[in-house]
């Protein structure tokens, strides 16, 4: 198996990584256990950011699904895109509240601004990050030119 097989996932799960984590500290002081101690928000935030992660990767799956091609994000910038952040900000909006109205698994600070009991800062996550890394995946020299030959003239 060829190095550059798993390259847009590989590449999908290291930006994915480190934004998803970066939002989730970021927006800490919007949950209720932002007083809690720094192990606890270490794990926690650690456990949120792979979730985002592996959420990421299925919504990119799917994605490539519909369009046929996992190098969706070199032919179809707009309509995959949508796809690609559609899917994960309608996964977050159903998380969030069977999470925070039915499980009661966390809750907000009053300072969160919500739409229908919904936290704005996790869904702006999803409108956010997945542009940035489908701009990342188009822009990086081993997912811009997948499977492409060099040849000599």
């Amino acid at each position: 198996m060829s190095a550059g097989i798993l390259v847009p996932e590989r590449k999908l799960v290291q930006w994915g990584f480190g934004l998803n984590l970066a939002w989730e500290l970021a927006q800490t002081p919007l949950y209720a256990d932002s007083g809690r101690g720094l192990s606890y928000l270490a794990w926690t935030r650690l456990h949120c950011t792979v979730g985002d992660v592996l959420i990421l990767l299925a919504a990119f799956w799917l994605t490539a699904g519909l369009h046929r091609s996992r190098h969706w994000y070199l032919d179809s910038i707009f309509l995959g895109g949508a796809a690609f952040s559609g899917i994960g900000l309608a996964y977050t909006t159903w998380s969030e509240w069977v999470n925070t109205s039915i499980r009661s698994s966390w809750t907000y600070q009053p300072e969160m601004p919500t739409i229908v009991g919904i936290g704005i800062a996790p869904l702006l996550q999803w409108i956010l990050i997945p542009p940035v890394i489908v701009a990342l995946l188009r822009r990086d020299r081993e997912t811009a030119r997948p499977n492409r030959e060099v040849t000599t003239p």
